[in-house]
C-alpha cells in the first residue's frame, strides 16, 4: 500500500505497521536504535527524518521518554505553509481567500445539516456577544465572535482537509491584520449578514442561509480587490 511515494521511511515504516492513532491512545514508536536498524538507516538519518515530520504533526519527540505517534491532522502539516506563502506574496492570500469561500459555500448544506441544538444554541450565544461589543460603548471589535461564528458553522463537517484549510485560513487573516478596525459601517452590514446566515439556520431553511452566505461574500469584493479579504 502506498510502496514508494512516502518521502520518509519512517511514514512508510508507520503505514506499513499500522501504527497510527486514529481512533485509540497514544502510540509509541520503538527506541532510536532498534528503529533505525529496522528501517536500515543511521541513527543520525533517522532523527532527520523524524524532526522533518515532526514538523508536519506526524509524531512528537519527547525529551526523555520517546517519540510517539499523533492523530492526523491536516491543519498542523499546512498552516506554516500557508503563512509562509502569504509572507512572500500578498496575492497567495487573495488566493486561498477564494478557495476558502469556495469552500463555505460548497459544503454549507452538509455542514449546517449536521449542527446539534446544541450547536445552534452556541452559534446564537456568540452572535449576541458579537452584537453587544459593536453597540457598546466604545465599540469593540467582535474578532474573535467571526472566527468562531465560521468555524462553529463547519464544526461537524467530517473532512479533516476542509477543517484544516478553515483554520489555517483564520490564522492568515490574523497574521496579516485584517482583524485590525475598518469602518464601523462595515461591521455592522458583516453582522447583519451573520444575523441573516445565523436565522435562516435556526429555522432549518438551509438554502436561503446559503444564499445569505453568498451576499456575505460579496461584501468584500472590495476589500479582496484592495489586497485583502474577509
Amino acid at each position: 500500500m502506498l510502496q514508494g511515494i512516502l518521502p520518509y521511511a519512517i511514514l512508510q515504516y508507520i503505514v506499513d505497521e499500522e501504527l497510527t492513532s486514529q481512533g485509540g491512545g497514544p502510540v509509541k514508536l520503538p527506541p532510536m536504535d532498534k528503529l533505525a536498524d529496522v528501517l536500515g538507516v543511521s541513527r543520525g538519518k533517522l532523527r532527520e527524518e523524524l524532526v522533518a515530520v515532526e514538523a508536519y504533526g506526524v509524531v512528537e519527540m519527547r525529551p526523555g521518554d520517546g517519540t510517539y505517534i499523533c492523530p492526523f491532522d491536516f491543519y498542523t502539516a499546512i498552516r506554516t505553509l500557508v503563512l509562509y506563502s502569504t509572507a512572500c506574496d500578498w496575492k497567495n492570500f487573495d488566493h486561498f481567500y477564494e478557495l476558502r469561500v469556495q469552500l463555505e459555500i460548497g459544503f454549507w448544506e452538509e455542514a449546517v445539516g449536521d449542527l446539534t441544538v446544541e450547536d445552534k444554541q452556541e452559534l446564537q450565544r456568540v452572535l449576541g456577544h458579537a452584537e453587544h461589543k459593536l453597540k457598546g460603548t466604545p465599540a469593540e471589535i467582535p474578532h474573535r465572535e467571526h472566527r468562531d461564528l465560521h468555524l462553529l458553522i463547519f464544526r461537524r463537517l467530517e473532512n479533516e482537509f476542509v477543517q484544516g484549510l478553515l483554520r489555517a485560513y483564520w490564522d492568515t487573516y490574523e497574521a496579516v491584520g485584517l482583524h485590525h478596525y475598518f469602518d464601523y459601517g462595515y461591521y455592522e452590514r458583516i453582522w447583519t449578514s451573520h444575523r441573516n446566515m445565523v436565522e435562516a439556520i435556526l429555522a432549518g431553511k438551509f438554502e436561503e442561509g446559503k444564499k445569505f452566505m453568498a451576499e456575505h461574500f460579496t461584501l468584500l469584493e472590495n476589500r479582496l480587490r484592495g489586497g485583502s479579504g474577509e
